[in-house]
């Protein structure tokens, strides 16, 4: 059963529903698609000034040291009510568990307190135009220079870039072989830096995504995080918590709520609203999956096959009910869902992020013909 953290949810609850806050997320969306990303910039700030933007951080680090379930908890909270989290993603879930787990203590000091904040954005520069969502084809290059490194390569689906301050960005150095996975290594490197070029990338997507261009980006020995080898194994421990749905189940729930609202309002829908408590029971299901996966991982023992399991069934399914939200709805839509549009943009996206559906099941795949359990094997 899910851990629900009800004095911290409610906590977030009261929060979001301040009227400087509302009146921030009830406007976030109406933002040109290309223009200044969606950061809800004053509502992350509040909930860094509570500890709530990352409550499972050690204080010392801006958090409440409250365990990775109150993290979950808060990061499902804001997906039911519609906050947009890239940001939060990228900074709190992706750079700020790798730094935390992997990072000196100088490297902590200096970023995760402002992370935790919400005074400072990160980016994830992971994902290459040749290479998708298999890093194994990654071409960004880090060699070894008198002070430091220098990067170069192009990163693409960059989101929340032009709002960030630092990325995390992969790149191979020497060394690794035939191993495509081997020799990874993790920077952190400033956005502002003159090498570093930011392109806005047209997409369908509600939160606008970037191409960044390494231009031979000089940092210096301070910026490697952990050892120019371990990159890979690091960066697959930072996806761990995005990787258990929980936000996508968040997303799913409150779609099929708005929708249900919207049927009812007008009498009832057409054909296919049948489907309406199968989807129900199934989205049920998901945030239970998504819990028993943060359970796990909280307990250390979530598998890499378990967790993309929970991650592809959660992305696959808010994309199925934001598709059937459209079929019954229609471009005129409902008063009674105001997410509709944002819905069907973001969808398509979400079995993409953190790794598409057809990763995910090659990793669930590959783990069952090893004669492995899902749910045994650690990351």
């Amino acid at each position: 059963m899910p851990v629900e953290n009800s004095d911290l949810r409610n906590e977030v609850r009261h929060l979001l529903a301040e009227p400087e806050l509302r009146e921030e997320l009830n406007g976030i969306w109406r933002t040109p698609p290309h223009g200044e990303c969606p950061v809800p910039r004053l509502t992350y700030r509040e909930l860094g000034r509570r500890g709530l933007l990352a409550p499972h951080w050690p204080p010392e680090y801006g958090g409440r040291g409250a365990g990775v379930s109150a993290g979950a908890a808060v990061a499902e909270e804001l997906a039911l009510h519609g906050v947009p989290d890239s940001a939060r993603v990228n900074t709190i879930d992706n750079a700020g568990t790798t730094l935390l787990s992997f990072g000196t203590e100088r490297q902590r000091r200096r970023h995760c307190p402002e992370m935790a904040a919400g005074r400072v954005i990160f980016s994830v520069l992971y994902t290459e135009p040749d290479a998708g969502s298999d890093l194994g084809g990654m071409a960004t290059r880090a060699e070894r220079v008198a002070d430091g490194w220098r990067l170069t390569g192009t990163k693409t689906w960059n989101a929340t870039t032009a709002d960030a301050r630092y990325s995390i960005c992969a790149a191979r150095v020497a060394g690794g072989g035939d191993n495509a996975y081997a020799a990874t290594a993790l920077f952190v490197v400033p956005l502002d830096h003159p090498a570093v070029r930011i392109e806005a990338l047209p997409t369908v997507n509600p939160e606008p995504f970037f191409t960044v261009h390494l231009d031979g980006v000089e940092v210096d020995d301070e910026a490697l995080i952990g050892s120019p080898d371990a990159g890979w194994s690091m960066l697959t421990e930072a996806l761990g918590l995005e990787r258990t749905g929980i936000c996508f189940a968040g997303r799913a729930r409150r779609w099929l709520d708005q929708l249900v609202r919207a049927l009812e309002a007008r009498g009832g829908g057409p054909g296919g609203a049948y489907e309406l408590p199968r989807l129900d029971a199934e989205v049920t299901a998901a945030r239970l999956l998504g819990w028993r996966a943060v359970a796990d991982l909280s307990d250390g023992r979530l598998g890499a096959a378990a967790a993309a399991a929970a991650k592809w069934w959660n992305s696959e399914l808010a994309q199925r009910v934001a598709r059937l939200a459209w079929e019954l709805l229609g471009p005129q839509g409902s008063p009674a869902f105001p997410d509709l549009m944002v819905a069907v943009r973001e969808a398509p996206g979400l079995t993409l992020a953190a790794g598409t559906s057809e990763m995910q099941l090659s990793t669930v795949v590959t783990d069952l013909l090893d004669g492995g359990d899902p749910w045994e094997e650690p990351i």
